[in-house]
């Protein structure tokens, strides 16, 4: 059994083991005339200067000194990697030498862009910048066209969008946020196996300090229902408060919480200490909300859109969790009758999760 287990957590290594980048920019675009767009371009300093190649000593620390030298190197990277067009030919892009603004209590360059086109009507947005050396990196891009303004995600799997005045609805606006909602759900691999680590003992309960089955399916869907419930609640919380900007934590403090509260959550399956998990998996969901809630970073202050796209995003997260919950439970009630799972494979899942997270709790500290 001890090899086992041994085997597995090797696995979990191996094949586990990337970083969870945390990589996100901002693009903004406004129609100043019938052939110009004005905005701006925020990108991590970290995240440009390593793939620009800013950092010219490679010592892992962009200073402003290499920011200033080296923009020619970061304007030659946006014009190969954010491609932008009107209705009939590709724009020109004229990047002007950044500054630094925080957002989310992030340090970001300010790269402003100027786009000239032939004529403006539908715009087209192809960028792929980022996301070979950081494959989880994502763009949320605000595009303002005849006073109307769509928000949209661009990231590895989604890197073109175009954007029209005439299809510019709150009804789209508000599908495609909650399809955000469900994706970054199946990509956030910490929060899933939050949401598993979680469920793994509800088929479960604690008799002479030893697992058994609970013969009870109604238990276990009472147990289930009480505990995403109480996630749900913590998570819509602090991600509404996060994304209206009430609420201002760093999001590497945020993503390193999250991680240790994966780790947390696996080992207390195999060593309980913490038999009340309403009120941890409460107190983890209040950080979990915050992590969601990264996405928001800045809407540019589009208020009369910011509200509609928090619900949206919210519903769609839920949706998502609903998802992984629909398709474990069932499962759950199934093995509960397996001899071996209270004593082997509940622990030795527990304990791949809990080795996943700590290698993420290592790399995000």
């Amino acid at each position: 059994m001890i090899r086992f287990i041994a085997f597995f957590i090797f696995a979990a290594f191996s094949g586990l083991s990337l970083s969870h980048e945390l990589s996100n920019g901002y693009l903004t675009l406004n129609k100043a005339s019938n052939d110009t767009l004005s905005g701006e371009l925020l990108l991590k300093p970290e995240d440009i200067g390593r793939t620009a190649g800013l950092d010219i000593n490679n010592d892992g620390t962009l200073t402003w000194g290499e920011v200033n030298r080296n923009h020619n190197l970061a304007n030659g990277y946006i014009q190969n990697n954010l491609v932008i067009r009107d209705n009939e030919s590709r724009c020109i892009v004229a990047v002007a030498p950044p500054s630094m603004r925080d957002i989310s209590a992030e340090s970001l360059l300010v790269y402003p862009l100027t786009v000239h086109c032939a004529f403006l009507n539908d715009v087209s947005v192809r960028y792929t910048g980022m996301m070979n050396d950081f494959p989880t990196h994502k763009l949320l891009a605000s595009i303002t066209l005849d006073e109307q303004t769509s928000v949209h995600v661009l990231d590895s799997e989604r890197s073109f969008i175009t954007v029209s005045p005439q299809d510019n609805n709150w009804v789209s606006q508000f599908g495609e946020m909650v399809y955000q909602g469900i994706w970054h759900i199946f990509i956030g691999l910490d929060h899933i196996l939050f949401l598993v680590a979680t469920l793994l003992t509800v088929n479960l309960y604690r008799k002479n300090k030893r697992w058994v089955k609970a013969h009870s399916k109604r238990h276990i869907l009472k147990s289930t229902v009480i505990l995403v419930s109480t996630f749900t609640l913590a998570h819509s919380i602090t991600l509404t408060a996060t994304a209206l900007d009430f609420i201002n934590l760093n999001s590497r403090i945020v993503e390193l919480g999250i991680a240790i509260s994966v780790v947390i959550t696996a080992l207390n399956n195999v060593f309980p200490m913490i038999l009340r998990l309403g009120f941890i998996t409460f107190g983890f969901g209040l950080l979990h909300g915050m992590g969601f809630a990264s996405v928001f970073g800045d809407l540019n202050a589009q208020s009369g859109s910011l509200v509609m796209n928090v619900m949206a995003f919210n519903i769609g997260v839920e949706l998502g969790q609903l998802a992984i919950v629909t398709l474990l439970l069932p499962l759950l009630i199934l093995v509960r009758n397996v001899k071996l799972y209270s004593k082997a494979i509940m622990p030795i899942a527990s304990s791949i999760i809990a080795v996943i997270a700590i290698n993420w709790t290592l790399q995000r500290w």
